[in-house]
């Protein structure tokens, strides 16, 4: 009680004024404290999602690259086996087998060596003679392959580790293996040939991508066997916990925070998944950050937020002290005028309220007034109507700007999917098909890795026209398109240039591979005949490939030469392939 008068006493000596510039000040203290805290604890959510979903991209990039790699290593092996001017030679003098694989391996670094060895186990014939005469029949990869296509996982060398070695001091090879069944001019098994991949390669993309992702190297990169052994990373003290690897199983990315070492770290597993007809080998791409790198950005924001507060603060403290006496002194002047308006004798019907001079001023002109006035109540409600309207109109509005606001969203969407599509295939059409390219060709640019391009174009289109109708002609475009479309990666992308035409953009293939594709699909297109009513038409389509070089100054120039390769392929007869080099040397592959 004691205390509440000393209060009461004391609130009655300040002016509203003081009172009001005092509580802004601790008020804006309070809100700068409670959204400084809050803002720190968003950003730091934020920064631990963000940097999870980077380190999530790191490695699904890291895991793609990975699978994209082996499965051409795996195609191209199986390629190579099964060519058949190759099946004389495998079954003929080792001598042209040997210098047969000693031009693969010349156009091929990735390996480290390639052998054909013989139904029984003994090579044949390999690169640079090494192991020639010797038995591999106990090696994992022979006996694999001699039942078919096979994948080794990563192993350490060894026959070969003292063949290749440098110098005793250097690090022991470490392979993946890749071995085929081939097959001699009867179809009789002839041996295997197996291919040692460097693991070298690894560390490659590992540095590739780590560059990518993060420019001052302060994140890592692991790569892991389904056992959880690393296969490219530190040798660890202590196995990789079980949780992490089943949860990088489930198909998702997992994420975890490592509290195990001296810095937390902020981990994410992301599994191979094998590309095409490349089964994988069940690796796990591991990416990994240090929590106080990831965070640094929103520390540094919320202490940006603090410093910026806490001025805020200050400012709106000066300024409640300036307000204040602005809208104090009419309540002043308004009290004394009220309390001198027609004083007469009534009855009280207010209490004498406290906590000012300025508001003890104001209670008791008030009870003056409203002894001459009974209309206080009424106004009250009068004023509560009022404002009860004003409300429900103005949720009213807010509802409806709402509304228009969102059908204006979904219109918007719809016309840039319309922009974006050619109506008659569901492809990209030009207009979306060249961001997608010119970022392809700076990707090219900057990191040297393979882009090419495919012209293709439907051979006699007029005629079908002509003879069987538009509609026949539709149906032949959206057929062609959906086979093109159903041949290609995920990576590649497929637009309609118009007409007949049509563009697929090549990421990571070589020269090799662009014809490879180019010619599937082109036999593909071969064997499928388009049923329209009565009419089954056969249709073919010629192919124009060119692959980026050094002097290309952006993606048109590659598309021209694409373009130039078509009409080559137009003027030669029809339905087939021609690549276009560099130099615009044509070589023709049907």
């Amino acid at each position: 009680m004691a205390w509440t008068t000393a209060a009461r006493r004391f609130a009655d000596r300040l002016t509203v004024r003081h009172q009001t510039a005092m509580l802004t000040g601790l008020l804006c203290i309070a809100t700068v404290g409670i959204v400084t805290g809050g803002a720190a604890l968003l950003a730091r959510d934020r920064a631990t999602v963000n940097a999870h979903r980077n380190l999530a991209a790191m490695a699904q990039t890291m895991a793609d690259y990975l699978d994209q790699n082996m499965f051409e290593r795996y195609r191209e092996i199986k390629n190579i086996a099964g060519m058949e001017p190759l099946r004389e030679i495998w079954t003929g003098d080792a001598t042209k087998a040997r210098s047969v694989l000693n031009q693969i391996k010349t156009s091929l670094d990735d390996y480290a060596w390639l052998g054909l060895a013989g139904p029984d186990g003994t090579v044949r014939a390999a690169t640079r003679g090494m192991l020639e005469g010797v038995s591999v029949a106990k090696r994992p990869w022979f006996a694999n392959g001699l039942k078919g296509a096979t994948v080794e996982d990563v192993h350490d060398a060894k026959l070969l580790d003292s063949l290749l070695r440098l110098s005793p001091d250097a690090a022991p090879f470490r392979f993946v293996d890749v071995a085929m069944p081939v097959h001699d001019a009867n179809g009789a098994l002839a041996g295997v040939l197996g291919a040692h991949l460097s693991w070298n390669w690894a560390s490659e993309l590992r540095s590739h991508v780590l560059r990518k992702y993060d420019a001052r190297l302060e994140s890592d990169i692991w790569v892991l066997g389904r056992d959880g052994n690393v296969l490219l990373g530190p040798n660890l003290a202590e196995p990789v916990p079980a949780a992490w690897l089943q949860g990088a199983k489930s198909g998702q990315p997992a994420t975890f925070q490592d509290l195990r070492g001296e810095r937390p770290m902020l981990t994410t597993l992301v599994a191979t998944r094998g590309e095409g007809d490349y089964p994988g080998l069940g690796w796990i791409v591991v990416s990994r950050r240090p929590v106080d790198v990831a965070l640094a950005p929103a520390n540094s924001l919320a202490m940006k937020i603090g410093l910026l507060g806490l001025l805020i603060a200050a400012l709106g403290s000066a300024l409640a002290w300036k307000l204040a006496g602005t809208v104090t002194g009419p309540l002043t002047q308004l009290c004394s005028a009220i309390d001198r308006i027609g004083r007469e004798p009534g009855s009280d019907n207010v209490e004498r309220q406290h906590g000012s001079r300025d508001l003890l001023q104001l209670s008791g002109a008030l009870r003056s007034l409203l002894r001459r006035l009974g209309t206080a109540e009424k106004g009250a409600q009068t004023a509560r109507e009022v404002l009860r309207e004003l409300e429900i109109k103005a949720e009213e509005q807010a509802r409806a700007s709402d509304e228009k606001t969102r059908r204006l969203g979904a219109d918007i969407h719809t016309l840039r999917a319309l922009a974006d599509t050619d109506p008659l295939t569901s492809l990209f059409n030009r207009r979306a098909f060249l961001p997608f390219a010119e970022d392809a060709m700076n990707y090219f640019k900057r990191y040297k890795r393979d882009v090419g391009v495919l012209m293709f174009d439907i051979d006699h289109f007029k005629s079908v026209n002509d003879t069987f109708g538009h509609a026949a002609g539709d149906e032949v475009i959206r057929a062609v398109g959906k086979i093109i479309a159903g041949q290609v990666r995920t990576t590649d992308k497929v637009a309609r240039f118009g007409g007949e035409e049509f563009v697929v953009l090549l990421r990571e293939t070589d020269d090799a591979g662009a014809v490879l594709l180019a010619n599937r699909i082109r036999e593909a297109v071969e064997n499928t005949i388009v049923t329209q009513d009565l009419a089954h038409l056969s249709i073919t389509i010629s192919v124009g490939a060119a692959m980026a070089g050094h002097y290309d100054r952006d993606i048109e120039d590659v598309i021209a030469r694409a373009d130039a390769a078509l009409y080559q392929a137009k003027s030669g007869g029809r339905n087939r392939v021609v690549m276009v080099q560099p130099k615009m040397v044509l070589t023709q592959a049907a």
